[in-house]
C-alpha cells in the first residue's frame, strides 16, 4: 500500500473511531434512572419493607387499595387540561407580584377562582429537558425521564413504566384524550376516545387548538367518561413564532380561561353526583423568545392548578389551619416541583403512588382531610420514596436497620447502635434520610397512641406532620438529582476510542507535513526572505488556544458563555494577522503560485483583517448569547424595537449582498463558461423566489404585487422551488464543474483556456495538484453562494445581517491568506476558520442550552410534520456558521513545492504528491481531530462532573451540542472527502487525455 493509500486509511479510522467511541459513551452514560419494575398495587398500602399477608381480620388480597390506605378518595372524575409551554408566572405571577395586568385581564375567570381559594396553584418546577415528552413522563410516572429524552421527543415510545394512566385504567377508569398526540403514543390503547394532533408543526396557532374544543361540549356533556385528558398546543407554538411578547399571547390566555370556565360551569359548580378536580398544568415554560429545552427559570417555570368545589374556600374550620399553605401555595413561597402532581394525584384519587415516583405531596390539598388521614396520606409517601432509597443505596446499613421493624419505626432497643451506624455511613444523603425517616415515624407513632387514648392536640398533629414534609421534600429532591447507573464498559470503550481518533488523526497530519518539510524552502531571487516564514509563533496560538477552549469547558460557568472563548480566539487570530501584514514584505501572487516583489500588499492585507475584526465586532454584538447576559440589550434587540420591518429590510440587504457576491465569484472575467453562466442564473432564481416567499410571510404584499394576500400554500410552494433550485445548482457544480476548468493559462493574454481551444495551443505540463486545488475553488464558491442563500431563507429575518456578516468574514479571511501568498501552512488556514465558524455559531444567537434552537424555521417548506426534515432543517439552521466555513476551507490553498514547468524532476514529482495529498487531506481529517479534542476534553469533564449541581441543566446540554458538532464535523469532511475525490478523479483523466491530444498535435506538427 502506498503512502497516499496508508494517510487514506488511517484517516478513514480516525473519523470512525471517533463516531463509534461517542455512540458508546452515550449509550453508557445516559442510560435510565435505577427503577422498581411491576406496577403498584393494593399491597404498596402496607407501611413497611415486607409486606404483611394480613390486615386486621381480612386477608390483604381481599382488600382494595382504598380500604387499605385508609386515604379515602377525594374525586371521582379527573380533567387534565395542559397548556403546552405556559409559564406559570404568566397566571400566578413571579416573586410575589402578580402578573402585568393585560394577562390578568386575559384570564378573569381563572384569578377569580384562586382568589376565592377554589383553586391553588403552583409554580411546578420541571426538570431538564424542558421539551413535550419526558415532561409528560414525569407528570404521569413522577420520574426524572432521562435527558436523551429530548432526542426521542420526536419519535416517542409507549411508556413501560408504572405510571397515573396505567393505574387508573387498572382501577377501571374510562378515558378520552383529545389534543397532542404524544398522549396516544406514551399510552396506546388506553383512550376510548382520541383526537389526536400533530405537535411539531409550529406554524399552526389557531387549528391546533380549535380541534380539541370542538369536541369540548359533547364529552361535558357525556357521563361514559372518568378522565378526560385536553393538551392545547396553540400558546407554545405562539410562543415559537413570536416569543412571549407576541401580540398573539394575550387573546390565546383568554381562549384557555373560557375552556376553564366552561368545565368549572359544567362539571364541578352544576355537577352534584360526581366529584370532579380540574387540574391544568403545562409542561413546560418559555424564554423571552418563546423557546424552550433548557434549564432557565423561564423554561422550568411549569403551572399546576388544582381547582375544585370540593376545596374549603373562603369559610370554614379548616381555613385558619391551612391559611399558611394556601398563602404559599399562591405566592409560590412553597417550593413545588412538577413530579409532585402524581403522588398528590393518586391520593387524591385513591390508586397506588406509581412506584418510581419521586414526588412529594403537595399538603395544601389535603386540608380537608381528617389529621388522622392527612397523616397517614403523607405516611403511605413516605414509605413509596422508602423503596425508591432501598433501589438506590442497597448496602447502607441505615437503610438496613430502618427495615429491622415491619410496623415502620427503627427499633428504639437499638438507637444508640443505629446512631452510630449511621455516623459511619459514607453517603450523608442517606444518612439525612435515615435520620429525618425515624423522626417523623416516631412523632406519627407517638401521635397514633395519643389519639386512641383521646389525648391529642393539634400541636402533636402538626409535629408529625411537619416532620413528614420535612423528610418527604429532602428525599424527593436528592432522589431527582440522584446520578443514573452507568455502564461502565460501555464509558470506558468509547473514551478510549475517542482519545485514539484525535492521536491518530493529529499524527497523520504530522507525518504528511514531516514528509512536505523535506523539500527545499523557495527562495525569492534577490531577497532572504523565506517562503514559510517563522510558524513558530502560530504554532505557539494554536496549541495555545485549543488548550485553553479545552480547560474552560471544566467551569459552568464557561460551559454557559462559551461564546466569550470563541470570540477570544478570533480577536487572537486578528492579532497575529496584523502582526504579519506588518512584518512581512510586500508580495503578490499570480494564479498559479509564481511569487514576485512589489504591489500593495500591505495595505490589502491590513485591509482585510480590518473587515475580518469588524465583522467579528458586529457579530459579538448582535446577539447576547449565553445565559448570564442574554437579558442585556444588542443589535437584534435593538433592531426588533425600532421597528417591525428593519429586520425584514436587513433581510432583503443581506439577500442582494450573497446574490451579487455569489455572481461575482462564479463569473470571473476570465472564466464565463456557459454552466457558470447557467449556475449564476439558478443562484439570482433563487434569490428571486426567497424575496417572494419573505413578502408572502408579511401581513400584505408590497406595492410591487398589488395589496392582496397570498394564499396559504404559496410560501411553502416557494421554500420548496428554492429548495429544489439550490440543491440542482449544487449538484451540477460538483458534478461538472471539474470537466469544464481551465487547465492552462495565457500569462500575456491572461485568457484561460478550455476543452475547444486546447488542441490549438501549446501544452506546457500542467500539474495535477493545482488543478484539483483551483477546482475545489470553484466547487466552493458555488457551495458556499447555495449554503448562503439557503441561511437567507431559513434563519428569522434579524439573523440575516449575522449571515451576510459571516459570508464577509469568510471573503475577507481567504483574501488575507492569498495576499499573504500563504505564508500560513495550510493546518494553520483550517484551525482559523475552524474557530470563526465557531465564533459565528454564537453570533447567529446560538448557545448551549436547548432553547436557542430554532423550531420554527425547521418547518418551512413543511405542509405537515416530518420527524426526518423538520431535524434536518433544524440541524441546518443552527449550524449554519461551522459548516459554512467548513465548505470555505475548499478555498484554501498550499503553498506549491515547485514553479510550475514541463521540466519536473522526480523529486519535484513526489514533494508534489506530498503537496497534493495536504490539500486533500488536511481540510479533512484536522476539523475532526480539533473537534475530537473538545470532545474527549469535554467527555472527561462530564464523567468527572456527573454528581455536579448542574449536570443536568448546564453540562448534559453542552454534551449533545458537542454530539451535533461532532456530526456537523463529520458530514464536512466527508462532503470534501468526497468532492476532492471527484476532483481528482476528473483531473488526472483530463490531463491524460491532452497528453494524448499533444503527443497527437507534435506528431501532426512533425508531418507537415
Amino acid at each position: 500500500m502506498g503512502k497516499c493509500g496508508r494517510t487514506v486509511l488511517l484517516s478513514v479510522l480516525g473519523v470512525a473511531l471517533q463516531l463509534i467511541g461517542l455512540v458508546l459513551f452515550v449509550l453508557g452514560f445516559f442510560p435510565v434512572k435505577p427503577a422498581l419494575m411491576g406496577k403498584s398495587d393494593f399491597e404498596s398500602a402496607m407501611p413497611s419493607c415486607q409486606t404483611s399477608t394480613y390486615h386486621g381480620e381480612k386477608k390483604l388480597s381481599q382488600l382494595s387499595y382504598q380500604e387499605a390506605s385508609g386515604v379515602p378518595r377525594q374525586f371521582d372524575r379527573l380533567v387534565i387540561m395542559i397548556v403546552d409551554g405556559m409559564p406559570a408566572e404568566l397566571v400566578l405571577g413571579r416573586g410575589g407580584r402578580p402578573p402585568p395586568a393585560e394577562l390578568v385581564a386575559a384570564m378573569p375567570f381563572t384569578h377569580s377562582l384562586l382568589a376565592s381559594r377554589k383553586g391553588f396553584g403552583y409554580h411546578a418546577k420541571a426538570a431538564p429537558p424542558t421539551v413535550t415528552m419526558p415532561r409528560l413522563k414525569a407528570m404521569t410516572s413522577g420520574a426524572i425521564a432521562g435527558f436523551l429524552d429530548v432526542a426521542f421527543n420526536f419519535n416517542t415510545q409507549a411508556l413501560l413504566d408504572d405510571n397515573l394512566v396505567d393505574q387508573l385504567a387498572i382501577a377501571g377508569w374510562k378515558m378520552v384524550m383529545l389534543g397532542d398526540e404524544t398522549w396516544l403514543k406514551l399510552f396506546p390503547d388506553k383512550f376510548m376516545r382520541h383526537d389526536g394532533v400533530n405537535s411539531f408543526y409550529v406554524k399552526d396557532t389557531v387549528e391546533v387548538d380549535y380541534n380539541v374544543t370542538r369536541h369540548l361540549q359533547e364529552e361535558l356533556a357525556a357521563s361514559d367518561w372518568d378522565l378526560l385528558v385536553l393538551h392545547y398546543l396553540g400558546l407554545d407554538h405562539v410562543g415559537h413564532l413570536g416569543g412571549r411578547s407576541s401580540s398573539l399571547v394575550a387573546p390565546k390566555l383568554k381562549e384557555m380561561d373560557d375552556v376553564i370556565q366552561r368545565i368549572y360551569e359544567k362539571l364541578i359548580r352544576s355537577s352534584v353526583d360526581r366529584r370532579t378536580l380540574l387540574m391544568v398544568a403545562s409542561d413546560h415554560g418559555m424564554t423571552d423568545g418563546g423557546n424552550h429545552g433548557g434549564a432557565s427559570y423561564q423554561e422550568a417555570d411549569a403551572l399546576a392548578l388544582f381547582i375544585s368545589g370540593s376545596y374549603p374556600g373562603d369559610k370554614g374550620e379548616l381555613e385558619s389551619a391551612s391559611k399558611r399553605w394556601t398563602d404559599a401555595a399562591t405566592s409560590s413561597a412553597w417550593p413545588s416541583f412538577q413530579v409532585d402532581v402524581v403522588p398528590t394525584l393518586a391520593q387524591q384519587l385513591g390508586v397506588p403512588i406509581p412506584k418510581n415516583s419521586v414526588g412529594a405531596l403537595l399538603p395544601q390539598l389535603f386540608t380537608s382531610l381528617a389529621p388522622k388521614e392527612q397523616l397517614r396520606a403523607l405516611e403511605l409517601n413516605a414509605w413509596q420514596l422508602f423503596q425508591l432509597v432501598r433501589v438506590r443505596s442497597p448496602g447502607s446499613v441505615c437503610v438496613k436497620q430502618l427495615c429491622s421493624n415491619p410496623s415502620g419505626g427503627v427499633n428504639s432497643g437499638s438507637n444508640s447502635e443505629a446512631s452510630g451506624r449511621w455516623s459511619a455511613e459514607k453517603e450523608k444523603e442517606v444518612e439525612n434520610f435515615c435520620e429525618l425517616f425515624k423522626q417523623a415515624t416516631d412523632l406519627h407513632f407517638a401521635w397514633i397512641l395519643m389519639d386512641k387514648n383521646n389525648l391529642t392536640r393539634f400541636t402533636e398533629f402538626e409535629a408529625a406532620r411537619d416532620a413528614y414534609l420535612e423528610l418527604l421534600k429532602h428525599t424527593s429532591e436528592w432522589l431527582a438529582r440522584g446520578t443514573t447507573e452507568k455502564n461502565t464498559l460501555l464509558l470506558v470503550c468509547g473514551g478510549v476510542l475517542m482519545l485514539l481518533s484525535p492521536l491518530l488523526l493529529i499524527w497523520t497530519t504530522l507525518s504528511l507535513y514531516k514528509a512536505k518539510s523535506r523539500r527545499k524552502q523557495l527562495k525569492i531571487k534577490g531577497s532572504k526572505f523565506n517562503i514559510l516564514g517563522d510558524i513558530s509563533f502560530e504554532k505557539l496560538i494554536a496549541v495555545g488556544g485549543v488548550c485553553i477552549h479545552a480547560g474552560s469547558l471544566a467551569s459552568s460557568s464557561f460551559v454557559e458563555e462559551e461564546q466569550y472563548t470563541y470570540h477570544f480566539l478570533v480577536a487572537t487570530l486578528s492579532i497575529v494577522f496584523i502582526r504579519h501584514a506588518l512584518q512581512q514584505p510586500r508580495i503578490q501572487k499570480d494564479t498559479f503560485g509564481k511569487f514576485s516583489r512589489g504591489g500593495g500588499g500591505i495595505a490589502v492585507r491590513v485591509l482585510a483583517v480590518a473587515v475580518i475584526l469588524l465583522c467579528g465586532r458586529l457579530l459579538r454584538a448582535w446577539h447576547r448569547s449565553g445565559v448570564n447576559w442574554a437579558h442585556l440589550p444588542d443589535i437584534a434587540k435593538w433592531l426588533e424595537t425600532v421597528d417591525v420591518q428593519v429586520p425584514i429590510t436587513i433581510r432583503y440587504a443581506a439577500l442582494l449582498f450573497a446574490t451579487t457576491s455569489s455572481c461575482l465569484l462564479i463569473l470571473s472575467p476570465s472564466r464565463r463558461h456557459f454552466l457558470r453562466k447557467l449556475i449564476a442564473c439558478c443562484l439570482c432564481l433563487s434569490a428571486t423566489l426567497i424575496f417572494v416567499y419573505v413578502d408572502s410571510q408579511s401581513e400584505q404584499v408590497p406595492t410591487l404585487f398589488g395589496s392582496a394576500s397570498y394564499p396559504d400554500q404559496v410560501p411553502t410552494l416557494l421554500a420548496r422551488s428554492v429548495f429544489g433550485i439550490l440543491g440542482i445548482t449544487a449538484v451540477l457544480a460538483v458534478t461538472l464543474l471539474p470537466w469544464i476548468e481551465p487547465l492552462w493559462w495565457n500569462g500575456d493574454k491572461k485568457a484561460a483556456c478550455f476543452p475547444s481551444q486546447e488542441i490549438k495551443r501549446t501544452w506546457e505540463g500542467f500539474p495535477l495538484e493545482t488543478g484539483v486545488s483551483s477546482t475545489l475553488q470553484s466547487v466552493g464558491r458555488v457551495l458556499i453562494s447555495c449554503w448562503c442563500l439557503l441561511q437567507v431563507l431559513l434563519q428569522q429575518s434579524i439573523n440575516a445581517g449575522p449571515v451576510g456578516l459571516l459570508l464577509v468574514q469568510l471573503l475577507a479571511t481567504v483574501v488575507f491568506f492569498r495576499h499573504e501568498s500563504n505564508n500560513y501552512e495550510l493546518w494553520f488556514q483550517v484551525l482559523a476558520l475552524q474557530w470563526m465558524g465557531g465564533s459565528g455559531h454564537f453570533g447567529l444567537g446560538n448557545s448551549n442550552t436547548l432553547a436557542t434552537v430554532d423550531v420554527a424555521g425547521a418547518y418551512i417548506g413543511l405542509s405537515s410534520h416530518s420527524t426526518a426534515l423538520s431535524g434536518l432543517l433544524a440541524f441546518i439552521i443552527t449550524y449554519a456558521s461551522p459548516f459554512l466555513f467548513l465548505i470555505g476551507m475548499m478555498l484554501l490553498s498550499s503553498p506549491p513545492p515547485t514553479d510550475t514547468n514541463s521540466n519536473r524532476t522526480t523529486r519535484d514529482l513526489i514533494l508534489s504528491e506530498a503537496w497534493l495529498l495536504e490539500i486533500l487531506v488536511v481540510p479533512c481529517i484536522l476539523p475532526v481531530a480539533l473537534n475530537g479534542v473538545i470532545l474527549v476534553a469535554f467527555t472527561a469533564v462530564l464523567t468527572l462532573m456527573q454528581d455536579h449541581l448542574f449536570v443536568w441543566s448546564v453540562f448534559s446540554p453542552k454534551y449533545l451540542y458537542v454530539c451535533a458538532a461532532t456530526v456537523c464535523t463529520s458530514v464536512g469532511a466527508l462532503l470534501y472527502a468526497i468532492i476532492s475525490a471527484y476532483c481528482t478523479s476528473i483531473i488526472t483523466l483530463r490531463l491524460r487525455q491532452l497528453e494524448r491530444k499533444q503527443l497527437e498535435f507534435q506528431s501532426g506538427e512533425k508531418k507537415s
